[in-house]
């Protein structure tokens, strides 16, 4: 196994493809006692995008834009898998609800804007259609197994079965996801820095407001998961600003 190569890919793009070699030269040289310096390196520079070098144009806002795909939906799941708790998605429940508000801005920020060609929307368009059409047949068959009547009490090996089942199609969902948002970046029409950095202040905010509102609920593992993301978040954010000024 090439370890210094996978380790490699965990660093951003740019960082890979500008000094990837002698990363890689670095690792193999210093031996496994340089792997865990290797991957805490990479994990601080995906937490600093001001300095990634960009080997392509828009590589930063598309890369970021991903990211920001992946942490919400990470804290999707977070909070799937810890059940409603205190929080909660109606017009009925506005105090529990209120840290939707500022994630939904986030996203609205950092959602790509359609091309204004007719030849770039059928691109985008195909592109969107190849990349969704296995996790909408996936969460299809789950959805068809659920409510088919041919499991009513699982039990056992079968209940795990259904409970893993049910997981790893959330999982593959949501890394189609981030295929879709890769994807469509190299085709639609990116948000700029500065509406990205605001994008991430908001997300962070939201995922802020979501760990305390759980924390004083009690649920202490899922408002450590949403702080430690709301963390991540406000640091890029922060950081991005030296980019958008």
């Amino acid at each position: 196994m090439n370890v210094p190569a996978l380790l490699l890919r965990l660093y951003p793009p740019g960082i890979r493809e500008r000094w990837g070699g002698e990363i890689v030269h670095e690792a193999r040289l210093a031996g496994p006692r340089s792997w865990f310096d290797t991957a805490t390196g990479a994990a601080k520079l995906w937490l600093h995008p001001s300095d990634w070098p960009e080997t392509a144009s828009g590589q930063t806002s598309r890369v970021l834009a991903t990211a920001f795909v992946a942490v919400t939906t990470a804290a999707a799941l977070l909070v799937r898998a810890a059940g409603p708790a205190s929080l909660t998605v109606s017009v009925d429940r506005p105090v529990t609800s209120a840290w939707l508000a500022p994630i939904l801005a986030a996203i609205a920020l950092a959602a790509p804007l359609p091309p204004l060609r007719w030849a770039a929307l059928g691109r985008l368009a195909a592109t969107a259609a190849r990349t969704l059409i296995a996790p909408v047949l996936a969460f299809g068959g789950l959805f068809l197994l659920a409510h088919s009547g041919l499991i009513v009490h699982p039990t056992g090996m079968a209940d795990v079965l259904l409970i893993g089942c049910y997981w790893a199609t959330l999982g593959f969902i949501g890394i189609h996801l981030c295929l879709l948002m890769a994807r469509v970046g190299r085709i639609a029409v990116l948000p700029s820095t500065r509406r990205l950095h605001a994008a991430l202040l908001f997300l962070g905010a939201g995922l802020a407001f979501a760990a305390v509102q759980t924390l004083l609920a009690g649920t202490l593992v899922l408002s450590c998961g949403l702080a430690a993301l709301a963390a991540a978040v406000f640091v890029i954010g922060f950081d991005l600003r030296r980019v958008a000024q």
